[in-house]
């Protein structure tokens, strides 16, 4: 039960991180939820645990799926704010090179 709370304290953090979009702090806890998944499966003997062990995976699922989009999303906008400033660079680097000429 102690795991469980501390694996529940864990997607807490987790989820805040995906909320503040802080990509360092979710993948740093990602090491921490699987070994607190794969302890909470060993100690999972019970009904009761089962159920609740199987709430968590799903809020787990539920969460990586948030994050791996929220991820996405970020990369998607990084790449058109890259492109834009890589257009920017060329046009003013012909239009540095066109004006040498004059």
């Amino acid at each position: 039960m102690d795991n469980n709370i501390s694996l529940k304290n864990a997607l807490s953090q987790l989820q805040e991180a995906i909320e503040n979009q802080d990509f360092e702090s979710a993948e740093a806890l990602d090491s921490s939820i699987r070994q607190k998944i794969q302890q909470a499966i060993a100690d999972a003997s019970e009904g009761e645990s089962k159920t609740e062990l199987i709430d968590d995976l799903k809020n787990i699922q539920l969460l990586y799926s948030q994050l791996i989009t929220c991820s996405e999303q970020s990369r998607a906008k990084l790449s058109g704010e890259l492109k834009k400033i890589t257009n920017e660079s060329k046009a003013a680097k012909f239009y540095l090179n066109s004006s040498q000429y004059r």
